[in-house]
């Protein structure tokens, strides 16, 4: 614990000092003002990536040759009939080229029966022939159509991947190179193709990463208003709080200047804010907002007491020094531990994220003392009853009620429907409810703080101790079946309703699947491939992959081999197999290289040493692409000739961002509840302390992994620093309340009294701090962005269990184990305030 003198010293250095240091605070925003324009909202794909990873190792290496797993498909879909007629065969085209001219895409990575990199082998009068499927000579008439029909049925290795099973669909692919990506361009790119395209026959539906990152961004502006109302609430909350506009000012500078500091600090650093990580700067904001109410009310109640005005500046914030730099310093450690995850995105929210945390000493440690020292103190201790009571509404309360009805109303009269409509309702219910709550809203707190104090009394506190054991016990039931990775790519993020959801599941609907597997079979030589024993073991891996868990068909060189084999023995179905003769394998693998314009990188390379084995999957959920390696793993245990590369592919990608989440995660919360620990022990010099201050730390987490299985929201790489934040910082309500009751004990020197007096006094803040929080992650509940809906429920959650701890947990037990160090922790470290003045 810091030592009395020096915290007095410290804050009588900052009132005599005021202006300078004012001035010095004031320069330092300044300079961060100045990044601000620095920070960018977007999304850096390879920021996802965990990139030493051996599968994203594998990935760079060779995305160039089977190319980015960063994909976006279009889907044309007939409503009626088939897709061979020259009307949709030319759409196709047509959007085929759409995409070819796309600003971003992998040039030689677009796949469509209409692209010339799809190709099939065809019998013609001089022999075999490697040959596209209808490029350049668009069908015209149904007999062309025809033919391309019989193209498509022909060759295995295009029906089901780029035209439907039923072939009332057709698929066009395209990677983007993600440091290329523009979403608000490809967003007006795509919109014009489907106003182009879509017709009473025809729909377009686009599915893919590029796409469901381009949704994402669609929800910027909802955020905005998410926001607005956030603030809006946060304000109402404060006024009917501490009735007074210095009430509302001072809390919300304080957010703003840590809000300030924290993303110009990402800004220095170069780091993008990732629109999915909106939620965070939003709970850490109410953070600072936490502390200085807590500092606030704390400072009124001694100036009511003591009356004199810099004395209740030096007694407030002496007492709230010691808890407010073991909170900040445990949530800004806590913070900053989930940079040991290793990927980019985590690691840059952690660093800023933390640095946020920290600049709370500067905004309510710092320059509260100063602000309150500048503002005209509380009326007194009777003024003070009076702004608290249940009468009279506060003069110009009525008015600005009215004005804020009347703003909400015009936004429901123009705006209607979405997040804003929704938003809209909400506001204007709580407009309807705004002057109960301002009547009766110090009875509520009262009310509710006189009811945790008796849960707490007599016999209670046992059943409040058995009820945590409890909790702790039946919880994990659910939380250790927590589950890493995505059921699929936008359900995490985006309703099932969506669009871009019904669009990924027509596509696994229709096709043999949107997930790809690609494993590497090197030949461990140049011109390997021209082997039979090579080759058959390409073809053995594809047989093998696709007795895989959940796999719907394989793609590979031998396909194509296979096929033109059967064409050149007059189509007869037994000579579809790979050649022994050395001559016949080595010229149909150079028909297919010199004919293939492209497409021959997808199944091997131009040195003949390394074919990829190409796996589709309908669904990528972590049993799925962890089922999937292990069984690839298998087959090199079974042929040795060869060897395995893994893996690329969307499954290589997620298995590496997963396999790191799952790791970084148990340790992520393990090295969090070690820090916070031995935090707690260092500041109040007691080991109980410690442990009992832990006790709602955990309930909270494993209420919140409980709740993630419940609602089947999925823990991955967008949640864990969400996961992390709440878990972070869920100690402060139980160290402000711990510190208030040594206090109190210090003065009466009784324990239960001294416990009841500290509820009846911090707790109510505390209750209200609280309430702060919740308002501050509530709205998100009604963002038409699933992500965001789910990640504020679950800081909610974390945010009232906290509070249940903080204020029942850590009491009940304190009664109930009665730690001897409670009544010595201030005398032995601390000596009394001067009466005097400064």
């Amino acid at each position: 614990m810091i030592p009395q003198t020096w915290i007095e010293a410290y804050l009588r250095f900052l009132l005599r000092r005021r202006r300078a240091v004012t001035l010095v605070v004031a320069a330092l925003t300044l300079l961060f003002c100045h990044q601000l324009p620095n920070l960018h909202l977007r999304a850096n794909f390879f920021d996802f990536y965990p990139r030493q990873h051996e599968y994203i190792r594998f990935y760079n290496e060779f995305r160039r040759m089977f190319g980015s797993a960063n994909i976006m498909s279009v889907i044309l879909e007939v409503t009626e009939g088939d897709i061979y007629t020259p009307e949709t065969l030319q759409k196709l085209d047509r959007i085929t080229k759409h995409m070819v001219y796309t600003r971003g895409v992998v040039p030689y990575q677009i796949a469509s029966i209409a692209h010339p990199s799809i190709r099939g082998a065809v019998a013609t009068a001089n022999g075999i022939s490697i040959r596209e499927i209808f490029y350049p000579d668009v069908p015209k008439t149904q007999a062309d159509a025809e033919r391309v029909r019989l193209s498509v049925a022909m060759n295995p290795a295009v029906r089901g991947v780029f035209v439907a099973t039923d072939d009332t669909a057709a698929v066009v692919h395209t990677a983007f190179w993600e440091e290329e990506q523009d979403f608000a361009y490809l967003y007006d790119r795509m919109r014009e193709l489907k106003r182009t395209e879509e017709d009473a026959r025809h729909r377009i539906h686009i599915t893919g990463f590029p796409w469901l990152y381009t949704s994402v961004f669609r929800y910027v502006g909802e955020l905005a208003v998410v926001l607005a109302a956030t603030v809006l609430a946060i304000c109402f909350l404060l006024y009917t709080y501490f009735r007074t506009w210095a009430g509302i000012w001072v809390p919300l500078f304080s957010g703003l200047l840590s809000t300030i500091w924290g993303l110009a600090f990402a800004a220095f650093l170069g780091f993008d804010l990732n629109p999915l990580m909106l939620v965070i700067p939003i709970f850490l904001t109410a953070r600072a907002l936490s502390h200085s109410v807590q500092s606030m009310d704390r400072y009124h109640e001694e100036y009511a007491r003591l009356g004199d005005q810099d004395q209740a500046i030096v007694v407030s914030y002496s007492h709230l020094f010691a808890p407010a730099i073991a909170a900040i310093v445990t949530d800004g450690l806590a913070l900053l531990i989930a940079a040991v995850t290793p990927i980019p995105l985590v690691q840059k929210m952690a660093l800023f994220a933390s640095f946020w945390v920290v600049s709370i000493f500067v905004s309510v440690v710092t320059l509260h003392p100063i602000i309150l020292s500048y503002i005209s103190p509380p009326a007194g201790a009777e003024a003070r009853a009076w702004l608290h009571s249940a009468g009279e509404t506060a003069p110009g309360f009525k008015l600005a009620s009215l004005a804020a009805v009347a703003i909400v109303l015009l936004l429901a009269l123009f705006i209607n429907t979405g997040v804003v409509g929704r938003l809209s309702g909400g506001l204007l219910l709580a407009a309807a409810l705004a002057p109960y709550w301002l009547r009766y809203s110090e009875s509520l707190y009262a009310a509710l703080t006189g009811f945790v104090i008796k849960a707490t009394a007599g016999g209670q506190r046992w059943a409040i101790v058995i009820l945590t054991i409890a909790l702790a016990l039946v919880l994990p039931q659910w939380g250790w079946t927590l589950k890493v990775g995505d059921m699929t790519p936008g359900a995490a993020l985006l309703f099932p309703a969506h669009p871009y959801n019904v669009a990924y599941d027509l596509l696994n609907e229709k096709f043999l699947g949107a997930n790809q597997l690609i494993v590497m079979v090197d030949s461990l030589k140049p011109d390997g491939l021209k082997e039979s024993e090579a080759l058959r073991a390409v073809q053995e891996l594809g047989e093998h992959m696709r007795s895989a868990p959940g796999a719907q068909a394989t793609v590979s060189i031998t396909d194509v081999i296979r096929m033109a084999s059967r064409l050149w023995h007059d189509g007869d179905p037994k000579w579809a197999t790979i050649p022994s003769e050395f001559r016949e394998h080595s010229e149909l693998l150079f028909v297919f290289m010199m004919s293939g314009a492209g497409n021959s990188d997808r199944f091997v390379d131009r040195s003949s040493r390394y074919a990829s084995v190409t796996t589709l999957f309908n669904e990528h959920s972590h049993d799925t692409i962890m089922d999937a390696l292990s069984w690839a793993r298998k087959f090199e245990s079974i042929d040795e000739t060869v060897r395995l590369r893994l893996a690329g592919g969307i499954f290589g990608i997620l298995a590496a961002v997963n396999e790191a989440v799952e790791d970084s995660y148990w340790l992520n919360l393990a090295m969090i509840f070690i820090v916070i620990f031995l935090c707690v022990n260092l500041t109040y010099g007691s080991w109980t302390a410690a442990a009992m201050l832990m006790i709602p730390v955990v309930l909270s987490q494993l209420a919140a992994e409980a709740l993630m299985v419940w609602m089947h929201i999925d823990l991955n790489v967008n949640s864990l620093p969400v996961a992390a934040a709440g878990a972070g910082v869920g100690i402060d309500y139980g160290i402000y309340h711990f510190s208030r009751m040594i206090d109190v004990y210090d003065e009466i020197g009784e324990l239960d009294p001294a416990v009841d007096e500290a509820t009846a006094t911090t707790g109510k803040a505390i209750l209200f701090t609280a309430s702060t929080m919740v308002a501050a992650t509530i709205f998100w509940w009604l963002s038409a962005l699933k992500f965001q809906a789910e990640m504020g429920m679950l800081l909610a959650v974390l945010m009232v269990f906290n509070t249940f701890g903080g204020l029942v947990v850590v009491p009940a037990f304190v009664k109930v184990i009665r730690p001897r160090f409670l009544g010595c922790a201030r005398r032995r470290q601390c000596r009394p305030l001067p009466d005097g003045s400064l």
